[in-house]
């Protein structure tokens, strides 16, 4: 029976890491049972003449930072599998060199050590070394057309399915191979070349289902670009950690399922793993940011032509909605959003039906096509897993730029975007950077704001627009500047509030907090930015890691505050690559807060004076400042242009 919050839509989830020490006590969170699923594979390369009834490729691209100890782990639990003559699963893996700082500390039950790719098939509870490829790219649209070709030929079966595992990054694809003869990673178009070239070269007219093992690929582009190749897909929309690869998602295979159950089972599988480890002291941290979904492949196209015609009518009327766009992509739930001053870094993948829901005032031409958008999206997607944070996560996120000015014009220009979304963001960018119409500027009567309470439980300040700036605002936030790190720097970044006291009037409201590592005994603030959404405020800090072994990543940690300030959710994943991917933090390493200080620019980021040792008791902590500490407090405003204003105090904690 599925959870509560999977909700199945009426008619007939990533990269895997695991987030072992941030917000709750490390250890104690072991697997746990996952249940007896029936798959397996055939006890040899099978007859071409006698196919098998399933074969799932896996493309396990692990020579890259982060995953390859988790993704050796992942794939060992498929050895639990129960033999299945009728079923193949067919991996191709690649990992790096042994003395890489990201090598796995264990070897894949039945194959032993290696730093090459290498064609494996699972058989008699271990893998079996087809072939060993050298060293490829994984990264590489042949190398990918290449596996399929060759897993077809070898495990010929009446039904496909393919699963791609690793960092996942969104409209810009992901599969990021690091590792020699070149690192490279597969753009979305490059994703369907190589795709497409190996299933020409086998005969596969289709996929039964395509998986996304990895972050962020629960993404309207993708969707769009594979939807033509496959029957149902299956991914992720937010940050995934630990091991996304559940043994019960091969349980349909064996006894012969459908495509669409098969997709069903990989969410399934994933969010039972999060809701076992949850039901752990301190588990429910990692439950709360889930939203994965199953998205029926020949529905898309629908969408894609909703969304053309809402691009159509959108582009006609940009000069009178530019400023509703923006708003409505400023209040949209967004993953990964990214810092003051690092724009040009963040992903700008906001989800799609949330857009949608927000974009009000709109003439209505635009609200009809915007609300087939909504219908084509909801017929598209079929099933989605969701957590408090991600409540209204519709299934698919996209890429919307926050600033004109910090636009990837790469996946503009590349084959990228959809046509008819590709047209509405570059009209859309265009509009707002280029006309004052689209932001005719954001100003307050004064520079400095008005203090309407001081007191122990805090302080809440205001500033008044100048009239007419109401029109063009965008977005309104609280920043909070103090001492941090041995440094002046930005510590909290709030929502404020418009029209709160009054007709253009925007308040802002601290009490003292900063968002802090800790060990128990000391604690290390980081700046740290918060959104608000649905199931209260979600937050995102940077910090510096060090494992044991001297290996150095940074990684992100995202925070969701329940509405009373109480801190729900806690998970990590890495940034050091062009993609996402979770992260294992181990106790014995060290972790050194990211702060960000003002600069001529906007502000950069510099890390902490102080870090904190990794131990059982590491958490993420919300703590008060001590009395008389200084602060600087300001509300800003920004609009559709990216221009800005503030007005700000400051003042001492009481």
């Amino acid at each position: 029976m599925f959870n509560s919050t999977v909700r199945s839509r009426p008619r007939g989830a990533v990269l895997a890491a695991a987030c072992a020490a941030v917000g709750v006590a490390l250890g104690g969170l072991g697997l746990g049972g996952l249940g007896q699923a029936a798959a397996g594979t055939s006890a040899g390369p099978a007859a071409k003449d006698d196919p098998a009834e399933w074969t799932m490729m896996v493309y396990a691209v692990g020579d890259t930072p982060s995953v390859p100890q988790l993704m050796v782990e992942n794939l060992a639990e498929l050895t639990q599998l129960p033999p299945a003559t009728d079923v193949n699963v067919v991996v191709l893996l690649d990992l790096p060199d042994a003395g890489d700082d990201d090598a796995p500390l264990q070897a894949l039950p039945g194959v032993g050590d290696f730093s090459t790719a290498k064609l494996l098939v699972l058989e008699d509870g271990r893998f079996t070394e087809v072939r060993d490829l050298g060293e490829v790219s994984m990264g590489q649209p042949d190398t990918l057309a290449s596996f399929v070709e060759e897993a077809a030929d070898r495990f010929p079966a009446r039904h496909y399915g393919f699963t791609f595992f690793d960092h996942g990054g969104g409209n810009t694809g992901g599969y990021v191979d690091t590792g020699p003869p070149v690192g490279q990673s597969l753009s979305v178009p490059e994703m369907r070349e190589g795709l497409v070239d190996g299933m020409h070269a086998a005969g596969i007219e289709k996929f039964d289902v395509i998986n996304h093992a990895a972050c962020l690929m629960a993404n309207y582009e993708t969707a769009s670009a594979l939807a033509p190749l496959t029957d149902w897909i299956a991914a992720s929309e937010e940050i995934m950690i630990y091991h996304p690869l559940a043994v019960s998602t091969f349980e349909p295979l064996a006894r012969g399922g459908s495509g669409e159950e098969v997709a069903n089972a990989f969410v399934q599988g994933y969010t039972d793993l999060l809701d076992e480890i949850a039901e752990q002291p301190g588990g429910q941290a990692y439950r709360e940011l889930l939203a994965m979904s199953v998205v029926d492949g020949g529905a898309v196209s629908g969408l894609d032509r909703a969304m053309e015609s809402f691009s159509q009518a959108a582009i006609a009327h940009l000069p009178e909605i530019t400023t509703e766009v923006a708003k409505a992509r400023a209040d949209a739930l967004e993953y990964v959003a990214g810092f003051p001053g690092t724009e040009g870094e963040s992903y700008d993948l906001i989800d799609l039906g949330d857009f949608m829901r927000h974009l009000t005032n709109v003439p209505d031409d635009v609200a009809v096509a915007r609300d087939a958008v909504s219908a084509a999206l909801d017929r598209a997607v079929t099933l989605q897993s969701t957590g408090k944070g991600t409540q209204q996560a519709t299934g698919m996120n996209v890429y919307l730029p926050a600033n004109p000015r910090n636009v990837n014009q790469e996946v503009l220009s590349d084959g990228t975007e959809p046509a008819g979304w590709g047209e509405f963001v570059q009209a859309f960018v265009d509009s707002a950077s280029g006309s004052d119409d689209g932001g005719g500027g954001v100003r307050f009567v004064s520079r400095q704001a008005q203090i309407l309470q001081a007191d122990a439980s805090g302080i809440k300040i205001a500033g008044t627009l100048v009239g007419g700036s109401s029109e063009n605002l965008t977005r309104a936030e609280t920043y909070v500047l103090a001492q941090l790190g041995g440094q002046q720097a930005l510590a909290v970044i709030f929502p404020a509030y418009v029209d709160a006291g009054g007709p253009g009037q925007v308040q802002g409201v601290w009490d003292y907090g900063v968002t802090a590592l800790s060990d128990g005994r000391t604690s290390v603030p980081a700046t740290t930015q918060y959104q608000a959404q649905s199931g209260g405020l979600l937050g995102t800090f940077l910090a510096h890691y060090v494992a044991p072994d001297g290996a150095e990543s940074d990684i992100g940690v995202r925070v969701l505050l329940s509405s009373t300030g109480d801190i729900e959710s806690v998970t990590t994943f890495d940034v050091t690559t062009g993609s996402s991917a979770g992260v294992s933090l181990q106790v014995g390493g060290t972790l050194t807060p990211y702060v960000f200080v003002p600069s001529s620019n906007g502000y950069q980021r510099r890390p902490s004076e102080r870090s904190i040792r990794i131990t059982d008791q590491l958490q993420v902590d919300f703590v008060r400042l001590p009395a008389g500490k200084q602060f600087d407090m300001a509300v800003v405003v920004g609009d559709a242009a990216g221009n800005t204003d503030a007005t700000s105090v400051s003042g001492r904690v009481q």
